[in-house]
């Protein structure tokens, strides 16, 4: 009698050992949609607030203002999912480079051709920030990737002259700035002046704030 009882037993715990595995089967591809559904509403949220800002001198979520500058701008998307983008104790000479320092040390930043959107572009020497004359201003620009074309063309908006536009670049073809065929633009100008000026030619790396899985 307690061997039947035993091997009762025995057969009830493997069967409910199977029903647990094949429940953790059945959840985990639903965690990891979830996740990913998750991350693409996110990025659509930034990305969207970015749109809805094009033309606009203020830098505003809602009725709280942002700094009326690139940096503030990209804050101020990115506060629309509730990110923070400097961490704690980052030192740097703008709010850009403190932005791209955080990310460093998250390892989330990338030196690929081909980024993602709501990716984030940061440039060095748009402009002469320290007025020397020399083209050693590093991190002084800061933009958010739209989207990006299959010839690798990236859309992106950004705060330049006053307000918040839109403008492109190409790794691929970084030091031209029209297809010479379709004449398709592959980078827009974004620094006046003698030297590299296309957008292509001055971009340093993207980062990727949001992680796919959260």
């Amino acid at each position: 009698m307690m061997r039947r009882e035993t091997r009762l037993r025995v057969h009830r715990n493997t069967g409910m050992l199977l029903l647990l595995f094949a429940a953790i089967v059945l959840v985990l591809p639903g965690c990891a949609t979830t996740s990913s559904r998750r991350h693409r509403s996110s990025v659509r949220t930034v990305v969207d607030h970015g749109v809805s800002l094009l033309g606009k001198s203020k830098v505003r979520v809602g009725r709280k203002p942002y700094r009326n500058d690139c940096s503030g701008f990209v804050t101020a998307c990115f506060s629309t999912v509730g990110m923070a983008l400097i961490d704690y104790g980052v030192r740097g000479n703008s709010g850009t480079e403190m932005i791209y320092r955080t990310f460093k040390a998250q390892k989330r930043v990338h030196n690929r051709k081909r980024p993602k959107p709501g990716d984030i572009a940061f440039f060095h020497n748009t402009h002469d920030r320290n007025g020397n004359g020399l083209r050693d201003d590093r991190f002084t620009h800061i933009a958010l990737v739209e989207s990006v074309a299959d010839d690798g063309t990236v859309r992106f908006l950004h705060f330049a002259s006053g307000r918040v536009q839109r403008d492109h670049l190409n790794r691929f073809h970084r030091n031209v700035a029209r297809d010479p065929d379709s004449k398709k633009v592959w980078n827009d100008t974004i620094r006046r002046g003698g030297g590299k000026t296309l957008a292509g030619q001055l971009l340093f790396r993207f980062a990727s704030p949001l992680p796919k899985k959260q």
